[in-house]
């Protein structure tokens, strides 16, 4: 692809979007050794600087990375997640060839915050059990999630089945079949804590996953909040057009509208 210089679109990200269609179409793979800047700005008649920026927005964003001394090189592929299809982290991980760990930060009883009691439908005196854990895939932390389910779905798990099982697969041990998940996607960045578990950089792109699980009968069963790494994920949809929820349904189905306290709290997990 030649860069167009009468576009008012940069050059940087002209080439910039030029490198990302020749990785996607294969000819970059991952590992890969990019070429140094000084080649790339000859081949594309531009400046190294140009060409500096076009190669650090892709560093960035996640597609091509730096290793000190040694050059810029394709990343790893993104993990695919399909929110299409109602699948756990690790069945879905697993099922792109990825080893999947957990660390169980907390988990207990607790006396859940308000919204989310309402969101599981439970009364002002029923607890339900926080559930804080540290994904892995393939030795990298991708993933932070915060999950609440009501006290009596959970009496009996083990810590070691937390760290090396899948949630649903627990539920459906127990008779639980999951059917269908409302749930919001926004744009996020890192916060200190979050930094410090994924060992990123404060204010690094991240995706924050929220919504209700519930089961074949409508009951909802698992309130989650997950904090995906931004450079590590796809996240694949399927849209129809002329299946319209209202926005009021949707609102009241996620519990869009997340107040202080919430805010806090994720920082916290």
């Amino acid at each position: 692809m030649r860069l167009n210089r009468t576009s008012p679109v940069p050059l940087y990200y002209q080439l910039a979007e030029t490198l990302r269609e020749q990785i996607r179409a294969g000819e970059w793979r991952a590992g890969d050794r990019l070429p140094p800047e000084r080649l790339l700005a000859e081949q594309h008649g531009i400046s190294r600087m140009t060409a500096r920026q076009a190669v650090s927005y892709l560093v960035r964003e996640g597609t091509l990375v730096v290793r000190h001394g040694l050059g810029t090189y394709v990343a790893a592929p993104r993990y695919d997640f399909d929110a299409f299809h109602l699948f756990g982290f690790s069945e879905d991980a697993r099922a792109q060839g990825a080893a999947v760990r957990s660390r169980v930060i907390e988990h207990g009883p607790c006396v859940p915050p308000r919204r989310v009691a309402r969101q599981l439908r439970l009364a002002d005196d029923d607890d339900a059990m926080r559930l804080v854990r540290l994904r892995r895939a393939d030795e990298t932390a991708v993933l932070l999630e915060t999950l609440y389910l009501p006290l009596h779905y959970c009496t009996g798990w083990q810590r070691s089945e937390l760290e090396h099982g899948s949630i649903y697969a627990l539920l459906e041990q127990r008779g639980v079949r999951l059917a269908r998940a409302e749930q919001s996607l926004e744009a996020t960045i890192a916060n200190e804590y979050e930094s410090r578990l994924f060992g990123i950089e404060q204010g690094a792109p991240m995706i924050l996953l929220e919504g209700i699980t519930s089961d074949t009968h409508g009951q909802p069963i698992e309130y989650f909040k997950a904090v995906y790494r931004g450079d590590r994920f796809t996240f694949r949809f399927a849209s129809e057009r002329g299946l319209v929820m209202p926005l009021t349904a949707w609102h009241s189905a996620v519990g869009r509208g997340h107040d202080a306290a919430d805010r806090g709290e994720r920082g916290r997990s």
